[in-house]
């Protein structure tokens, strides 16, 4: 019997109803971290991918991860236990399931093969079942972000967490993975992500606002890569509808690929830290379409700014000022 066979044979949540109890909210279950002490429920189980999440930690997968977490133990024990709480009576042997490409590797010579991507495509309606709360969108709203960019990239509430979360979509316009930025003033003290994502992402194969903005991004030739998704909608609301976020310091692969199969113009607005002719994918990236990038020669950000945190007139210089790379 294959390892996955086990797996897939147990409820996640009523295994880790054990250690902590859930309350629905939904169509997803929250409860506090059975890995650390807290106050406020940050540990979440989803039903329809038999998987766990864990914000406070930042341990997810599925429930032999949580397995191997929670009682410190190895890959036999853990399965062991499984075993045991399923009921076989122990003559099974489980393995892991060999794909094809694995068992070739058997008799052919060692070759690297790229991960393959594992990604989760929710529903279209999904987002609906967070709360329109204008009273927590102020948070964003205080610091010079519309409603209406609020609206258009869909952002909600979600009370569990107590996080502002939006959907991040793949370049088809599918829901892939949800984001989540939290509203606990104490997170530091918590040891809390103030930004996370709900779900594990496999291989990042999207860019934030790519969807949302690619017909704004043809038109003009161009697209405005920042790091972060509020960067995205700080910009929305100037004006700026042909920008994306890239979710990190760096470009991957799977991004470049996409940058050059859009074949337009790439402007880099990466945070002011960040050095992005040391990139070797943004260095091939130029091989392909013209990229160019913000430098802040004249010394308008701090060290850790996105180039939209110091307002409007702050981000038209350096983008006017901006530097090709050839």
């Amino acid at each position: 019997m294959e390892l996955s066979d086990l797996i897939e044979s147990i409820d996640i949540l009523d295994y880790i109803s054990q250690y902590t109890e859930f309350t629905e909210k939904n169509g997803e279950y929250w409860a506090l971290s059975p890995f650390k002490d807290e106050d406020t429920p940050s540990f979440s189980v989803r039903k329809e991918t038999n998987s766990f999440y864990d914000f406070s930690s930042g341990i997810g997968g599925n429930v032999l991860t949580f397995v191997r977490y929670y009682d410190k133990c190895g890959y036999a024990e853990a399965i062991e236990k499984l075993k045991k709480f399923s009921g076989f009576d122990g003559t099974t042997t489980f393995r892991k399931k060999l794909s094809v490409a694995e068992v070739a590797k058997r008799f052919s010579p060692p070759k690297k093969k790229p991960k393959q991507a594992k990604s989760t495509v929710l529903s279209d309606d999904y987002m609906e079942r967070y709360e329109k709360r204008p009273d927590k969108l102020t948070v964003w709203e205080q610091e010079g972000i519309s409603r209406a960019s609020l609206d258009k990239f869909q952002v909600r509430y979600d009370s569990f967490s107590d996080r502002l979360v939006y959907p991040i979509r793949s370049p088809e316009g599918k829901i892939v993975n949800i984001g989540g930025r939290t509203l606990d003033e104490h997170w530091k003290e918590k040891n809390l992500r103030k930004y996370t994502y709900f779900m594990s992402w496999g291989e990042l194969k999207t860019i934030y606002g790519f969807a949302e903005n690619l017909e704004n991004i043809k038109r003009q030739g161009e697209i405005i890569l920042f790091e972060g998704c509020k960067s995205v909608l700080m910009a929305d609301t100037w004006g700026i509808h042909n920008a994306g976020a890239i979710l990190t310091s760096h470009l991957n692969p799977n991004q470049m690929k996409l940058l050059i199969g859009l074949g337009c113009r790439v402007v880099f607005a990466l945070d002011k830290e960040v050095s992005i002719r040391s990139d070797h994918n943004i260095a091939r990236l130029k091989q392909f379409v013209n990229v160019e990038y913000i430098w802040d020669g004249a010394g308008l950000l701090d060290e850790k700014d996105s180039p939209v945190d110091k307002g409007p007139e702050v981000w038209k210089k350096l983008y006017e000022g901006r530097l090709s790379w050839r």
